[in-house]
């Protein structure tokens, strides 16, 4: 496909996508019989429409039919009726929509200026997004999982990717329009949200009968920096947030008109919320709390309630089927499974609490001007946030606010700029509600926002690495420039995804230690750290390099000869996080010499029952891990299936698993009885050879390529000599190179 044609592919499959969410939201609103002003009608519509729409797409990919040719038939069937459905309800409700219009001084605030200033950034967002997608998350997990669930013309397991289990919600809308238009398409079905969600702040504050007050709060949130990366990227955060700032405006409506009708768009938006971001349900729980206060009825909280339960249950199922846990990648300790390990949710929970920053007080200076630890800019004109608190001496100011801080409070689960997004709405009206009595400053706000927020003036005052829009890549957009000279001024990793593409063959995965835009390879990578699996051949390659992995302490249990069936290795210690309890092999000897395995020997294990085998397969590479903190209980346990007559066992370890305590157990006359005394430790040598053996360990689970980039930490040793851990080279890359195993 050539470049015009690619450029017109994405605008299609993102308008096709667009209008059909609008179509869909206006046949409902109909249906319903909701009748809305013009300014309210549009981006509530296409919001509303939006959660059906991903509704009918989730069951699409749910029965295995999501093929381009169906897709793109929903969407040609949906467009027209919406088309038609929205002419008759206009010719029959024209007289009955009122706009309310706010006294508006043109002298102070004329609206040409607020609206050529939306128009200024909209260009910028739009020209951005229609762009190759190469944001980081966007060409990576968000993308990916699209990709591959197209590929498969449905949803599969993709027990690889922790985030496959999040609610994808929005992705579902990114799902026709990639398959009509690729990366960028999905991207700008962002920005629709975006505009969407600006369009919606401006309409509220027309219904207060306080325009300035919607136009400045709109353009406090449509121009802010993060706003404006992340509304231009394939990310969710700017469409989740017009999601529940939806919610919230339904419930505005429903509490001025009491419409019953109004309860089924809240319930659809209120679950919608859950299936985009799983934070963002605390907007369902407000609607919930919000109808249950205001009408002193459990009837309507019920009907929110079911209308929300048909979009959150079809995930929560999803992921239950293919993950063994309807809330993944959460609840691992309690929904225990083989795809996601405790410890990797804990350090992943752990990350996101303080994104590496020692002080977490610098915060409200990091999100608004530094922007690098937390990966985006609000810009310098929300260090007014706090005056919007100053709004609570108002009816209305108290309603914006209430459902702001319970997004805030939300925050530190994720201190990422990004999260505060859902906020902005609410603490902009705050903002522009107590500014609103002195118009000029209302100007000098805006007026300073929008200067500080333009890419080039922002490329003067924010630190080089804050994640955010630099320029107007208008020939990008256009395919004047090809995407791969576009992408390559992202760095290394298009050109590394599009190797894999070329050099491993089809249906054969890809392990990477550090993380590529997956979405631009038709392979399917393992990020070493999205998963139980890519953690278990990380560990494999960990042990063959690094002195703390490796199987150099050995725990001696001897006691006098006994007649035993079944034995067990107890964990006795209670240790905080990082540390977990790994064994990496245990021996069973009689006068020195070793009982080796049989096929009637069974091993089992708490609390990964599925990997216990590791600690009994003659390999000093692999080990059986807890994958969580030590603590009194857990245990690896071997029946031998008859007696065996020994007296002495030995527990390999590494120092990683220093401060674990053990105790050796033997089932008898009904119960678990000590054998023998505390054990002896003993420090040796790390082992001769282990190299050697990681390619045949990675092949023997089904791991035959390997990506290493240049700045991992494995890179050098490997690049040294591959054939001494059994790789050969299949490709060098700029950044990276491709190895295979050995046979």
């Amino acid at each position: 496909m050539n470049g015009a044609l690619t450029a017109a592919a994405a605008l299609s499959g993102a308008v096709f996508t667009g209008a059909a969410c609008w179509a869909l939201g206006i046949l409902l609103l109909n249906q319903l019989e909701i009748s809305l002003p013009g300014l309210e009608r549009v981006p509530l519509a296409f919001v509303t429409g939006a959660a059906a729409l991903h509704a009918l797409i989730f069951g699409l990919m749910a029965t295995h039919v999501g093929y381009r040719v169906v897709l793109i038939a929903v969407l040609a069937a949906v467009i027209p009726g919406g088309v038609i459905s929205e002419y008759r309800a206009r010719a029959t409700v024209r007289n009955q929509i009122r706009r309310d219009r706010a006294d508006l001084s043109p002298a102070l605030f004329p609206r040409i200026a607020g609206g050529l200033i939306f128009a200024a950034y909209a260009v910028l967002y739009f020209v951005n997004a229609w762009a190759p997608e190469v944001s980081p998350d966007g060409s990576g997990y968000h993308l990916e999982l699209v990709a591959r669930y197209l590929r498969a013309h449905g949803f599969e397991a993709a027990t690889t990717n922790m985030y496959a289990g999040l609610s994808e919600g929005v992705e579902m809308l990114f799902v026709p329009a990639f398959a009509i238009g690729k990366h960028s398409s999905a991207a700008l079905v962002h920005f629709w949200f975006a505009a969407a969600l600006a369009l919606l702040i401006f309409a509220y504050g027309v219904r207060l009968g306080k325009e300035r007050v919607g136009a400045v709060a709109a353009l406090l949130v449509f121009l802010c920096p993060v706003v404006g990366i992340d509304g231009s990227s394939a990310y969710v955060d700017v469409a989740t947030t017009a999601v529940a700032f939806a919610v919230f405006y339904w419930l505005e409506i429903w509490d001025q008109r009491r419409d019953p009708a109004l309860l089924i768009p809240i319930g659809l938006l209120g679950g919608y919320c859950y299936a985009a971001k799983y934070t963002a349900a605390v907007m369902l729980l407000y609607a919930i709390v919000f109808i249950g206060w205001r009408a002193r009825s459990l009837k309507p909280v019920l009907i929110v309630t079911a209308c929300a339960a048909v979009m959150i249950v079809p995930w929560m199922v999803k992921d239950w089927v293919y993950l063994h846990d309807p809330i993944a990648p959460f609840g691992s300790s309690i929904f225990r499974n083989p795809n996601m390990f405790p410890i990797l949710e804990e350090e992943w929970i752990r990350s996101m609490r303080d994104y590496g920053i020692q002080n977490l007080w610098t915060l409200p200076v990091e999100v608004t001007v530094r922007g690098v630890a937390t990966q985006g800019l609000l810009g310098p004109v929300f260090w007014l946030a706090p005056l919007s608190l100053l709004a609570f001496r108002r009816r209305e100011g108290r309603r914006v606010l209430i459902p702001g801080l319970l997004f805030l409070a939300i925050f530190p689960t994720n201190v990422g700029t990004r999260f505060l997004i859902p906020c902005l709405p609410f603490f902009s009206l705050g903002i522009a509600m107590f500014l609103d009595s002195v118009p000029v400053l209302l100007v000098l706000v805006v007026a300073f926002h929008a200067v500080a927020s333009w890419p080039t003036v922002v490329n003067r005052w924010a630190p080089p690495m804050a994640w955010r829009i630099r320029s107007f890549p208008l020939r990008a957009a256009l395919r004047k420039v090809p995407e791969e000279r576009y992408e390559r001024l992202t760095g290394p990793g298009f050109e590394l995804a599009r190797l894999i593409d070329q050099y491993v063959p089809p249906g054969e995965p890809v392990l990477t230690l550090s993380g590529i835009p997956s979405a631009y390879t038709s392979r399917e990578v393992v990020v070493s750290f999205q998963s139980a699996y890519g953690m278990i051949l990380k560990d494999i390659i960990e042990t063959a390099w690094n002195p703390l992995w490796q199987p150099t302490r050995i725990l001696d249990f001897r006691f006098e000869k006994h007649a035993v069936q079944q034995v067990r290795l107890l964990q006795t210690a209670k240790l905080d996080y990082p540390q977990d309890w790994g064994i990496v092999e245990v021996q069973f000897l009689d006068q020195g010499v070793e009982r080796r395995r049989d096929p009637g020997w069974r091993v089992r294990a708490f609390p990964d029952p599925w990997n216990a085998d590791e600690a009994l397969d003659d390999s000093l590479l692999t080990r059986w891990r807890s994958w969580e903190p030590p603590w009194p209980g857990m245990y690896l346990e071997i029946e031998f299936g008859h007696e065996e007559r020994i007296d002495e066992v030995k527990m390999r370890a590494s120092q990683y698993a220093l401060d674990s305590q053990v105790e050796l157990q033997s089932w008898e006359s009904g119960r678990w009885v000590r054998l023998g005394g505390a054990p002896k430790l003993t420090e040796v040598d790390s082992p001769d050879g282990l190299r050697r053996g990681v390619g045949r360990e990675l092949s023997a689970r089904g791991m035959h390529y390997l990506l290493v980039q240049d700045f991992d930490d494995e890179a050098k040793p490997i690049q040294a000599d591959p054939e001494s851990w059994g790789f050969a080279v299949v490709a060098r890359g700029p950044g990276g190179t491709i190895y295979r195993m050995i046979p």
